[in-house]
């Protein structure tokens, strides 16, 4: 399911590195997602949600030290949603978790492959298109050519 494709590639060794690293925790939580053998793994679900909420926050400071550095024109957006998924995480409602635990696993399978298809494919791509731009000499504008 979390298979890295060139697609995801931003062109940035340090970014793609960490986007693979967070496939494979959203690796892990479709195993646990999978594996029907548990009766009570909440604690394995929080592992994993502290494990991505505290790989993203180091993930998305790196990612963000390399916009600024390169004066990427979307930065205050992807900030933005950075700190959005970090509240989502933040904000989720533990007893709900406990009380159904495959049904909060699904549901944060689901956050993060949406996360994937949309901040990563649409998003950070684009982060690549500018930089390789930067090197042509095209100027872009909030992502567009002109």
């Amino acid at each position: 399911m979390f298979e890295w494709k060139e697609q995801y590639d931003t062109g940035v060794n340090a970014i793609d590195k960490e986007h693979k690293r967070l496939f494979e925790i959203g690796s892990q939580i479709y195993a646990l997602a999978k594996n029907d053998n548990y009766i009570d793994y909440y604690d394995k679900i929080m592992d994993l949600i502290e494990e991505l909420k505290s790989y993203t926050v180091y993930h998305f400071n790196n990612e963000e030290k390399i916009m600024k550095l390169y004066e990427y024109p979307k930065y205050d957006e992807q900030k933005d949603m950075h700190y959005k998924f970090i509240q989502k995480i933040n904000n989720l409602d533990l007893k709900a978790i406990d009380a159904n635990q495959q049904g909060s696993i699904l549901e944060l399978l689901e956050f993060v492959c949406k996360w994937i298809e949309s901040h990563i494919l649409r998003e950070d791509v684009q982060i690549r298109d500018y930089l390789q731009d930067l090197k042509t000499g095209v100027k872009l504008k909030l992502g567009k050519r002109y």
